[in-house]
């Protein structure tokens, strides 16, 4: 097995040789198995799209050039055996102290300074090592109550983690709904004490629960490091270039609520240390090995130094909508969309707000990053030159790129870069990487061209966050893009000049689509029949705003609940912009693949990998997949993506 230490010199060699597209492509990560590959050019046009699947390719063959014959590079979202039993080679004894896990082994970890400080940072700042509880898939002969025998044990009563202790923080922060109340009793104008008002009435409390810690280890697999996650769960980001602030606002706005759908629809990650579980998707699992909560900050205990309660780990969903900067009522956004509770640091929110004159809803979602620690901080970034200059390295806005670093949601803002000329962007996270370069460039493009349809059709993809949140969670589920259905707008072009077609109201499907949704696609069909359908209220589905659908009419469309369909929009796109033949084309058999994997023609590698493990002749039905299994199941996904080895269910 190489590291990055090993293979990146050797990349070196042929980077002179390679052409300027693909110059600084590899950086290290946090895993030392694992490498970020990063395509530095803009995203700026349709051929450029064509581009970046070519430019795949080209990153996969230099890199397998290196490799020797009984190497293999896969583009996968975790290794399936990680933290279980002989899983690197090397190995040496866990529990070392750079990870402090019971799991995980030192060499995993990538030993330089940014990587090893900022996993300490999440221990550290937490008081125990992160625990994460990931359900198991409970098979025929899986043994129920099902307990993880790598921690059978209590870990806090058996000693193995203790408190590390609690640090200092002031308390200098509020909740959303009370902060936004709290601006009517400070001395500022008539204007911004309306606003306030208005605004704490669309931020109603949140009753979700807090979250008790540790998790159980019944029926779930313990996983014990932040290393499971920032270092091991594949994304595939994209990362989107605006024009100015107010259309990376509408970017960030409208691309957050498909994060779910895309979830679900390149759902990756099945088996989760040696064991098959009871989720398709690893985004649940990545935010909790990262979170970083104090116990005061989880609810566990009373506040007395924290800053407040925190609902939500540093990766997650968003907290909140953009919006525009002075909305109007012929916006598509309502303030009532924003109704989750967050918390905030009213300290740099006034700053923003009094000394800046930024806008409300953008100083809040500024402000929530300053209510969590930096987990670390380079010297270089607060030295200055031999002419008493600090460097350019060392200013405020690398100080405020390292706070959004820290913070990871599905769809992130970054402001302009005044050392790369870089603009404003809004990155895309809920992608999971997938096998084949095929996948992952028709999964970039589709996302490239959403952006554009949204741009320049000006669609309306709102949902108030509480609905967002819930697609995320079912978008986790086993086999959800074809079994699941999401809470979407019935009409994306509705609302956007204030004549929305509905007043808020849902409409829901009380049978449970896991009966139905699978034989429909079983036969190739995505139309239900209209019987099997039942509303909570006596509205048509055409007269709600909202309505729960498969990610099959989200994506191509339905007769019954009027909806176009997104890939409809973007064919219709595409041909207003009079390509060339091969290009259109080429992007057009791209978005085909994505087509066929909402309509259930094509499945997800998480339903493959779950599917080649129940074949297995070696799998006992017990949930567990042995070294022989995964070995079996890598070489036929490496032989897949080589073309040696079809997979027409897949590709």
């Amino acid at each position: 097995m190489y590291s990055w230490k090993e293979i990146l010199p050797r990349m070196e060699e042929i980077r002179a040789e390679a052409t300027e597209q693909f110059i600084d492509a590899w950086k290290n990560s946090q895993a030392r198995y694992t490498h970020d590959f990063t395509w530095h050019e803009t995203v700026s046009s349709a051929f450029a799209i064509y581009v970046e699947h070519e430019c795949l390719r080209e990153r996969r063959r230099i890199i397998k050039s290196m490799l020797d014959p009984d190497e293999m590079l896969l583009s996968i979202g975790q290794f399936p055996l990680l933290g279980a039993g002989t899983y690197i080679d090397h190995q040496t004894p866990p529990n070392g102290p750079l990870l402090r896990s019971q799991l995980l082994s030192d060499i995993c970890l990538n030993p330089t300074p940014p990587f090893t400080l900022e996993i300490g940072g999440i221990v550290d700042r937490r008081g125990v090592v992160p625990y994460t509880g990931v359900p198991i898939y409970h098979d025929t002969n899986t043994p129920w109550p099902f307990v993880d025998e790598s921690m059978p044990f209590d870990p806090f009563s058996e000693g193995i983690m203790m408190p590390t202790g609690e640090s200092n923080r002031d308390s200098a922060c509020s909740v959303a709904s009370s902060p936004v109340a709290d601006m009517a009793n400070r001395n500022t104008t008539k204007d911004n004490n309306e606003e306030a008002r208005s605004t704490a009435q669309s931020v109603p409390a949140l009753s979700r629960p807090l979250l008790l810690d540790p998790p159980s280890n019944k029926n779930c697999l313990l996983l014990d490091s932040p290393l499971f996650g920032i270092g091991s769960g594949g994304v595939l980001r994209v990362t989107l270039c605006a024009a100015d602030l107010d259309e990376a606002r509408v970017l960030h706005d409208h691309l957050a609520p498909i994060g779910a759908i895309m979830a679900a629809l390149t759902a990756a990650t099945p088996i989760v240390k040696g064991h098959l579980v009871d989720r398709d998707c690893y985004w649940d699992v990545q935010c909790s090995t990262v979170d970083d909560r104090s116990a005061q900050e989880r609810g566990i205990v009373p506040l007395t130094t924290a800053k407040g309660t925190l609902l939500k780990s540093r990766y997650g969903s968003i907290d909140t909508y953009l919006g525009p900067i002075d909305p109007q009522p012929e916006d598509a956004f309502r303030r009532q969309y924003n109704d989750n509770q967050f918390t905030y640091d009213k300290g740099s929110y006034w700053k923003m707000r009094e000394g800046c004159g930024i806008d409300n809803l953008l100083a809040l979602h500024v402000s929530r990053l300053f209510v969590r620690d930096i987990h670390y901080a380079s010297e270089y970034m607060f030295e200055s030159s031999s002419s008493g200059e600090k460097s350019n390295m060392a200013d405020g806005q690398e100080h405020f790129k390292r706070f959004l670093g820290c913070s990871r949601q599905n769809v992130c803002l970054y402001p302009p870069n005044k050392h790369t000329g870089s603009g404003w962007e809004v990155e895309f996270m809920s992608l999971e990487v997938q096998l084949t370069d095929e996948e992952n460039a028709a999964f970039i493009t589709f996302i490239v061209l959403l952006s554009r349809v949204i741009i320049s059709y000006r669609l309306n993809l709102y949902l108030p966050i509480t609905l967002m949140d819930h697609n995320m969670a079912r978008s986790q589920k086993i086999n959800a893009a074809r079994e699941q259905l999401f809470f979407f707008r019935r009409d994306v072009f509705g609302g956007r000049d204030g004549k929305s077609n509905g007043s808020g109201r849902i409409s829901k499907r009380i049978s449970k689509p896991g009966a139905w949704h699978t034989a429909q696609h079983s036969n190739g069909s995505s139309r239900p029949d209209f019987g099997i359908f039942s509303f909570y209220n006596s509205d048509q589905p055409e007269t709600a705003e909202y309505v729960e659908l498969t990610v099959d009419e989200i994506i191509n469309g339905s007769e019954t609940y009027r909806v176009t369909g997104l890939l409809n929009i973007m064919f219709n796109y595409l041909h207003t912009l009079r390509l060339e033949y091969d290009v259109e084309q080429a992007l057009r058999r791209q978005l085909l693949l994505v087509k066929k994997r909402a309509s259930g023609k094509l499945c997800t590698l998480a339903t493959w990998m779950r599917n080649f493990v129940h074949k297995h002749p070696d799998y006992r039905q017990d949930s567990v997949v042995s070294q022989s299994i995964n070995y079996d199941m890598l070489r036929t996904m490496n032989d897949i993506e080589e073309g040696k080895v079809t997979a027409p269910e897949l590709l």
